[in-house]
C-alpha cells in the first residue's frame, strides 16, 4: 500500500468515527466541556515523563533518552511531580509559579519524549483478544467517568478537596481537621497547577491524568505479566481498580509503580521514592520484594527522596505517619467485617470490590515474592481494612500467575465477564450518558448524584470574597468556591475536638485565631437507607459536648443567621 493510499484510508475512517461519534455524543459539546482541560493535562503528562526521566537519570548519574519508558517514566514521575509542586507550593500557589514548573518539567518531557522517537520507536505488544477487549472496555468506562466532573466522596472530601484548599489559600498550608491530609500527597500535589491555572475545571484535567497513569499501569501489568495477558485483564478488570480508572484515586497508579519495582533489573530508587509518596501501604510491599529479591541499590536514596510527607508530618504533628497512632486518628470501624465475600462484592461498596478473577488468578502465582505478597495480603485482609488497601498484595501476584489450563482459564474468563457488567452497570447506574448526550448539564449532573452540592451553591452566593468558613456536617468541602475548613472521610471524632472548648468564650477566640468568619452547619440527611450512607453519617457526627459548647457560641457570637435549604450559615462578630 502506497503512502498516499495509506493516508486516505485513514482519513476516510477517522471521518466515518467522527461522523458515528457525533451521531452518539455531540462532539462540539464535548470539545467545548472538556478540551482545554483535556490539553493541559496532555502537557502535565509530559511533565510528569521528563520528571520520571530526569529522576532516573539522577539516580543512575546519567541520562540516556534511548532507554527511557513511557508508562514507567510516567508513573514514577507523577508523585515526584507532586512533590516538587508541595515544596513550591509551601511558599506560593498561583498560577504563575505553578504553571512556570509545569512549563519547565513539560519541556524537558518533550525533549525525552523527542529523543526517545528518535532512537528507538515504541513497539505494541500483541495481545490476545478477549483480554485486549476486557481492557478496552475498562479503558472505556475510565474515559466516560473522566470527562465528568467529580462526584466520589472520597474526591470531594479529600483526594480534590486538600489541593484545591492550598490553591484558595495560595499556600500549601496545614489542614488539620483533615486526617487525610496527612497522608503522603504526592499524587494528590500534581493537581496543584491543574487547579492554579483552570479552576474547578482542573478536576476534569485531573481525571485525564489519573486516566493516563492507568493506562501506563496497564502497559505495565502486561509486561509483568508477560505472554499471560489474561491474569493482567483479570487485575485490570477488578471493579476496586477498574470502576476508578477515571477518578483522581491513587490505586492505579500505586499498582503500576508496584509493577515497576518487580520489573526493575537496575536501579530501584525512583520506584521506592514514588510508592513512599503516595501510600503507607507501599512500605511493606517494598520492604518484602526488596528483601527477598536483595535488590538495595538505589534504595536508601529513594526513601530519602520519598520521606518528604513523612518530614513535614513529624514537624507538624511529631507523628510522621500521622494521623495513625494519634488520640485524633480516623475511626474506620464497621467499615469492613472479615468476610471474603465482601471483598468479592458488596452492594454497598460496589467500587471497594476485589473481584474473583484477581483472587482466583494468585492462586497460580510462581516465585517468592508472589507467594509473600499474598501471604501478606491475607494477614492484612484479617484487620478488615478497605479492599485497595490489599490491592498490591493481590495484583502484582496475580499479574505474575503462570498460564492457566483451559478449565481455569474458562472460569476466569467468565469471572471477568461478570466483573465488566458490574462496572457496565455501575457506570450506567451515574447516568453519566446524559451527560455526554447534552440531556444534562454539568450542574444538574452533579447535583443528582451529590445533592448536597445545591446547598453548597446556595451558600457560596452568600460569603464574601474574604471569608473563611468552617463546615461542620458535611464532609464534601470542594465545591465551595471560597475558603473553608472542614473534615474528611471518617473526621467527626477530629471535628469533635476542634469545638470542645472549656466555654464558648474559648471556642469563639479558637476560630478567630484560625480566621474564621463563618460558620456553616448542615442539618443531618434523611434517615439512611443504606450502610454507605450510615457510615457517612457517623462521619460527620459530633459528639454532645462539641454540639453543647458549639451551639452556646453560636447563641453568643453569631451576628447574623441566613438558612438555606438543609444548611444554617452564621456571621461571626
Amino acid at each position: 500500500m502506497t503512502n498516499v493510499r495509506r493516508i486516505a484510508v485513514i482519513a476516510v475512517a477517522v471521518y466515518l468515527l467522527l461522523v458515528l461519534f457525533d451521531r452518539f455524543v455531540l462532539v462540539e459539546l464535548l470539545a467545548r466541556r472538556v478540551g482545554v482541560p483535556l490539553f493541559v493535562a496532555l502537557v502535565e503528562t509530559a511533565a510528569l515523563i521528563g520528571t520520571g526521566f530526569a529522576a532516573r537519570g539522577l539516580f543512575a548519574r546519567r541520562w540516556q533518552p534511548e532507554t527511557l519508558d513511557f508508562s514507567r517514566e510516567l508513573l514514577v514521575g507523577y508523585p515526584i511531580f507532586g512533590a516538587l509542586c508541595f515544596l513550591l507550593g509551601t511558599l506560593n500557589v498561583s498560577s504563575w509559579s505553578m504553571g512556570a514548573l509545569l512549563v519547565v518539567a513539560a519541556a524537558g518531557g518533550v525533549y525525552a519524549i523527542v529523543r526517545r522517537l528518535e532512537t528507538k520507536r515504541p513497539q505494541l505488544q500483541t495481545i490476545d483478544a478477549i483480554p485486549l477487549l476486557a481492557i478496552a472496555v475498562v479503558i472505556g468506562c475510565g474515559l466516560l467517568a473522566a470527562q465528568a466532573p467529580p462526584t466520589s466522596l472520597d474526591e470531594l472530601a479529600y483526594h480534590l478537596a486538600v489541593p484545591w484548599t492550598w490553591v484558595k489559600e495560595h499556600r500549601a498550608i496545614d489542614l488539620p481537621l483533615i486526617s487525610h491530609s496527612y497522608f503522603p500527597l504526592g499524587i494528590e500535589s500534581a493537581d496543584l497547577p491543574l487547579f492554579a491555572i483552570l479552576g474547578q475545571s482542573g478536576a476534569i484535567a485531573s481525571h485525564f491524568l489519573h486516566l493516563g497513569a492507568a493506562i501506563a499501569a496497564t502497559a505495565l501489568l502486561l509486561r509483568l505479566a508477560r505472554n499471560n495477558a489474561l491474569a493482567a485483564a483479570a487485575v485490570v478488570a477488578t471493579p476496586a481498580l477498574a470502576l476508578t480508572a477515571g477518578w483522581s484515586l491513587v490505586d492505579f497508579p500505586l499498582v503500576g509503580i508496584c509493577a515497576a519495582l518487580v520489573l526493575e533489573e537496575d536501579d530501584v530508587g525512583p520506584g521506592v521514592a514514588a510508592g513512599l509518596l503516595i501510600k503507607y501501604t507501599f512500605i511493606p510491599f517494598a520492604l518484602i520484594v526488596l528483601l527477598i529479591r536483595k535488590q538495595w541499590r538505589g534504595a536508601i536514596g529513594g526513601a530519602i527522596l520519598g520521606s518528604i510527607f513523612f518530614l513535614r508530618n513529624l514537624l507538624l504533628t511529631g507523628n510522621p505517619i500521622a494521623p495513625f497512632f494519634t488520640a485524633a486518628a480516623p475511626h474506620v470501624a464497621d467499615y469492613r467485617h472479615a468476610y471474603l465475600s465482601d471483598y468479592i462484592f458488596s452492594g454497598n461498596f460496589v467500587d471497594e470490590s476485589l473481584g474473583a478473577s484477581l483472587l482466583a488468578a494468585c492462586t497460580l502465582s510462581v516465585g517468592a515474592v508472589a507467594w509473600t505478597l499474598v501471604a501478606a495480603g491475607v494477614a492484612l485482609f484479617f484487620l478488615a481494612p478497605s479492599a485497595r488497601v490489599l490491592l498490591p498484595f493481590f495484583a502484582i501476584p496475580a499479574a505474575r500467575a503462570e498460564a492457566p489450563g483451559r478449565v481455569m482459564r474458562a472460569l476466569l474468563v467468565i469471572a471477568i465477564a461478570m466483573q465488566l457488567l458490574l462496572v457496565g452497570w455501575f457506570v450506567d447506574r451515574t447516568e453519566i450518558f446524559s451527560l455526554i448526550s447534552g440531556r444534562a448539564s454539568d450542574e444538574q449532573f452533579v447535583a443528582k448524584q451529590r445533592p448536597s452540592t445545591t446547598t453548597i451553591a446556595a451558600l457560596d452566593t452568600l460569603l464574601p470574597a474574604s471569608s473563611r468558613t468552617l463546615v461542620v456536617g458535611l464532609n464534601e468541602t470542594y465545591w465551595f468556591t471560597h475558603r473553608v475548613r472542614g473534615g474528611g472521610n471518617f473526621d467527626g471524632p477530629r471535628m469533635s475536638r476542634y469545638l470542645e472548648a472549656p466555654t464558648p468564650e474559648a471556642l469563639y477566640n479558637r476560630l478567630r485565631e484560625d480566621g474564621i468568619t463563618h460558620v456553616a452547619v448542615f442539618a443531618p440527611a434523611p434517615p439512611a437507607t443504606s450502610d454507605e450512607k450510615k457510615i457517612e453519617e457517623r462521619e460527620t457526627a459530633l459528639s454532645p459536648g462539641a454540639q453543647r459548647t458549639l451551639a452556646l457560641m453560636l447563641d453568643h457570637f453569631a451576628a447574623s443567621v441566613t438558612a438555606r435549604e438543609r444548611a444554617t450559615l452564621f456571621t461571626l462578630r
